[in-house]
């Protein structure tokens, strides 16, 4: 494929078949993207791209601090977070990043709307089909909002 390192360049030219031009990456590009290794429908993809690029993990707590959330919200994604690992019995892999928190951080999204349009729809996905999935999603609920069940 054109867009691995060896193969960059006007040497490796294409001509496109609808416009006829020619195409090529230049050796100078530099390829950054994003994954989100969770979606299982990218599964077969994710191994045909390990083996072409170089791959590094952020992690939610990375992520947080990269993206400069407050105190205030850096702490609800940790409650989330920790509740998705400690109650929900999901791996670290399934913890929600900070580009999810950014507009609450900003004052543009409140904490309601953020779970009940973003968040919960998004955790129920996780746990779907599983007996104990209301449970589940309580007890997120209540870490969240840093509630406890009565």
């Amino acid at each position: 494929t054109l867009i691995e390192k060896d193969k960059r360049g006007q040497k490796y030219s294409l001509t496109l078949s609808q416009s006829k031009e020619e195409f090529y990456v230049p050796e100078n590009v530099y390829i950054i993207g994003t994954m989100n290794d969770i979606d299982r429908s990218v599964e077969t993809f994710d191994f045909a791209m390990r083996r072409r690029f170089t791959f590094v993990e952020i992690t939610a707590d990375q992520s947080a601090q990269n993206m400069q959330l407050n105190e205030e919200t850096k702490e609800i994604m940790y409650r989330l977070n920790n509740a998705i690992v400690e109650e929900g019995h999901l791996t670290q892999d399934y913890q929600i990043g900070a580009s999810y928190f950014k507009n609450l951080d900003e004052g543009t999204l409140s904490i309601k709307n953020l779970w009940d349009y973003k968040l919960k729809p998004l955790l129920n996905d996780y746990f779907r089909g599983e007996r104990l999935a209301n449970d589940k999603m309580r007890a997120l609920e209540n870490a969240y909002f840093g509630t406890s069940e009565d």
